[in-house]
């Protein structure tokens, strides 16, 4: 299984999640999000900016933020010319599975 770094700054309100010890070869930004991939082209980040507005409508607040315990991004890539990304957010009260809500087309 893969290790993820990740971090919520409260006062910008960025939530970011990378694939431990992978470097960024590049970078997609669409709206509030922002992909970063590798140089075989894998999803290894992910960044979302106002991520508390993005979250509240899934019943998680800043404060929750603030007490993730891991976090994982999942990619489906079943289908080769649509890959759908996942986070798997652990708080202290369970386990989330959040879409992102893009596909990210190869």
């Amino acid at each position: 299984m893969d290790k993820f770094d990740f971090d919520y700054s409260e006062y910008s309100d960025i939530l970011h999640i990378h694939k431990t010890g992978n470097l960024t070869s590049g970078s997609v930004g669409i709206g509030d999000f922002s992909l970063d991939f590798d140089n075989k082209e894998n999803i290894i980040g992910v960044e979302i900016e106002h991520a508390s507005e993005f979250f509240n409508n899934l019943d998680i607040d800043k404060e929750s933020l603030n007490k993730i315990k891991s976090a994982e991004i999942i990619v489906d890539s079943r289908n080769p010319s649509c890959h759908l990304v996942f986070l798997k957010l652990k708080f202290p009260m369970g386990i989330k599975k959040i879409s992102v809500p893009m596909p990210v087309v190869s």
